[in-house]
C-alpha cells in the first residue's frame, strides 16, 4: 500500500494521522487538561481567553524542542502533584516535580562544543528539532543575551562579522515593513566556532546603522523574534532542500511583537515555505490575532477553555466563533449559521433551487458543531452584534435534533434541521451500516472512475484502526472518499457540489424546505 503524503491516506483506504497526545496536571492556571494535537505538517492555532492556558499549554509542548523550558516554570507554578506526559507515536516522556522544578528523572551523556566536554544532560524520548518563542520573556533568543555585552565591548567586533544571507534579510524585511530591501545592512558573527567562542549557542545578528551596530537583543521583540526564527528555517529548511525532517515550530503570542499587517506576512511567508519545502514542517501559534485565524481551517483551530482550572477544548473551530467578531457583508437580511461546508453547500443549493431568497438576502455562515454554532446565535442576540432589523436563523444536522430540542437555552431560538445527520454520518448509513446498493451503484459509477467504490469501502471495512476508532462520525470515510476522488482530478469543493446535487435528488427533503420558508417570510 503506498502513502498519499497530501492526505495521510494510505492508497488502499488506510488512514493516519500522527499526533501529540498531551496531558498537563496541576501546572500554574491549569488542574487538568487533555489535548491531542496533530504532528503532521500543516499551520495550528491555539486560541482562547486571557489566562485560559494558551501560553502553559504552548510551554509544554516546547519541552519536545527543549528541556531547558522545564526552567521557565517557577516554584511557584508547581505543586508537589505536578505533572506533564507528552506521548507521541513511538515515544513517551513523563515530567514530574522534583526539588522545585520539572523533570523527566532520565539523563544521558551529551558533548558540549563549547567546552568540549561530556556532561549529563537531561534526556528526553520525544525530542523534535525545533523552534520555540515564548511570548515577550521566554524563548529561544534569549539563550544567548547574558552575552552579548561583553561582546559587544570588543574593539575589533566587525572582523568577526559577515552580511547576512540574503533569505534573512529579505524575508525579515518583507514581513516586517514589506520592503525586501530594508535591512540590507544586517550582519551576523561569521561562524559558529567564532559564536562557541564568545560563549553563544547559536548566531546572533547584528545591524549596522550609521558606522554604529545594534545586537539582535537590542532591536524591538518583533524583529529578534523573527530573526531567530528566519536563522533557524534557513538553516534546516532553505540550505537543505531535499531533506524531509520534521520541524517544530511555536510561537506563543505572536501579537505581542508583531503589528496586524506583519502577521499577515509572516502567515503567508509561512504558507508558502509549507507549499514550496520537502521538510514536515509543524507551526503553532497561540494568539488572538484575527488575522492569523481567519487564514486557518476550522480543523487546525483549537479553542480553549478553561473551567475551573480543567481545560475543555473545541475543534473544529470556525475562526468567527473563535474571535467573537463576527464579519459579514453589509445589507443582508437573514444571517442562516450552519455547522459546516458541506451544510452551507445544501443549504445554499436549497435556497437558490426553491428561490427562497425573493425580496431578501441571506447569507450562510459555517459556524462549527451544534453546541458552539447555538452558543454563537445566544452572544449574538445577547450582545446584538449584527445590529437592528437583522435575524439569526440556526440549521442543525439531523442527529443533534432531540438534543437540541431538550435544550431550554435554545428552545426560543428560530432554528431547523437538515433532512440528513451530517453528509459524512449520511455517506457512512449509505455505504457501510445500511449499504445501500442503489446508491452505492448511483455514486460509485457517477465519480469513482478509477477505484471502484466497492473496493475503496471494503479496505475501509477491514482496516483495524477503522475498527478501533469506531468511525461514528463518518469523518475518516470522507476524507478517503475525497482523497481518492482527488487522485483522479475531482476536487473536494467539486464533490461536495455534486452529492448535495444527489441528497437532494435521492431523498425527500419537503420537511426542510417547508421549514426553511416558514422561517424566510
Amino acid at each position: 500500500m503506498l502513502y498519499n503524503k497530501a492526505c495521510n491516506i494510505l492508497s488502499k483506504g488506510e488512514y493516519y494521522m500522527p499526533e501529540i497526545d498531551l496531558q498537563i496536571e496541576k501546572v500554574k492556571n491549569i488542574v487538568y487538561a487533555k489535548i491531542k494535537l496533530p504532528l503532521e505538517k500543516g499551520m495550528y492555532a491555539i486560541v482562547g481567553e486571557n489566562s485560559c492556558g494558551k501560553s502553559t499549554l504552548m510551554l509544554a509542548l516546547s519541552l519536545m524542542v527543549k528541556t531547558s523550558s522545564a526552567h521557565m516554570l517557577k516554584p511557584y507554578d508547581l505543586c508537589k502533584q505536578s505533572k506533564i506526559t507528552i506521548k507521541t507515536e513511538d515515544a513517551i516522556d513523563e515530567w514530574f516535580y522534583r526539588g522545585n522544578r520539572l523533570t523527566t528523572g532520565k539523563f544521558g551523556q551529551t558533548f558540549d562544543r563549547r567546552t568540549h566536554k561530556f556532561h549529563n544532560a537531561l534526556f528526553i524520548s520525544t525530542h523534535i528539532e525545533g523552534f520555540y518563542e515564548g511570548s515577550i520573556f521566554y524563548g529561544c533568543r534569549f539563550d544567548d543575551y547574558n552575552n552579548i555585552d561583553q561582546f559587544m565591548s570588543k574593539s575589533d567586533i566587525k572582523k568577526d562579522l559577515v552580511d547576512a544571507d540574503e533569505f534573512v534579510s529579505q524575508q525579515l524585511g518583507f514581513i516586517l515593513h514589506n520592503d525586501i530591501n530594508y535591512y540590507k545592512t544586517l550582519k551576523k558573527i561569521k561562524n559558529r566556532k567564532i559564536a562557541e567562542t564568545n560563549g553563544f549557542k547559536g548566531i546572533p545578528y547584528f545591524i549596522e546603522v550609521k558606522d554604529n551596530l545594534i545586537s539582535q537583543f537590542r532591536m524591538s521583540s518583533g524583529e529578534s523574534m523573527l530573526i531567530s526564527l528566519i536563522d533557524f528555517i534557513n538553516n534546516l529548511v532553505i540550505k537543505n532542500p531535499k531533506g524531509s525532517k520534521k520541524l517544530l515550530f511555536l510561537i506563543d503570542e505572536v501579537e505581542l511583537a508583531l503589528h496586524p499587517a506583519a502577521i499577515d506576512r509572516l502567515v503567508l511567508f509561512l504558507q508558502n515555505l509549507l507549499k514550496e519545502s520537502n521538510a514536515e514542517l509543524v507551526v503553532y501559534f497561540s494568539t488572538h490575532s484575527s488575522e492569523l485565524i481567519h487564514r486557518l481551517e476550522p480543523k487546525n483551530i483549537y479553542l480553549l477553555e478553561n473551567i475551573d482550572g480543567n481545560i475543555e477544548v473545541t475543534n473544529p473551530c470556525y475562526p468567527n466563533y473563535a474571535v467573537r467578531n463576527l464579519y459579514v457583508p453589509n445589507g443582508f437580511d437573514f444571517l442562516l449559521l450552519v455547522e459546516d461546508e458541506l451544510a452551507k453547500t445544501l443549504v445554499e443549493k436549497v435556497i437558490r433551487d426553491h428561490n427562497l431568497t425573493k425580496s431578501k438576502l441571506c447569507c450562510v455562515l459555517p459556524a462549527g458543531g451544534y453546541n458552539q454554532m447555538l452558543k454563537l446565535h445566544h452572544d449574538m442576540v445577547t450582545y446584538n452584534t449584527l445590529g437592528v432589523g437583522k435575524r439569526i436563523i440556526s440549521i442543525c444536522d439531523g442527529d443533534v435534533k432531540e438534543l437540541v430540542l431538550k435544550n431550554e437555552m435554545f428552545q426560543h431560538f428560530p432554528k431547523c434541521f437538515l433532512p440528513i445527520p451530517s453528509i459524512e454520518k449520511y455517506l457512512r448509513k449509505k455505504l457501510i451500516t445500511e449499504s445501500d446498493r442503489v446508491f452505492i451503484k448511483h455514486i460509485g459509477d457517477k465519480y469513482f472512475t478509477n477505484r471502484s467504490l466497492n473496493e475503496i469501502i471494503k479496505d475501509y471495512q477491514n482496516d483495524p484502526r477503522t475498527k478501533v476508532n469506531n468511525d461514528s462520525s463518518g469523518k475518516v470515510l470522507y476524507r478517503v472518499l475525497s482523497c481518492n476522488l482527488l487522485e483522479i482530478g475531482v476536487k473536494e469543493d467539486d464533490f461536495i457540489k455534486y452529492l448535495c446535487d444527489d441528497i437532494c435528488e435521492l431523498e425527500n427533503i419537503d420537511a426542510f424546505i417547508d421549514a426553511l420558508k416558514r422561517l424566510l417570510e
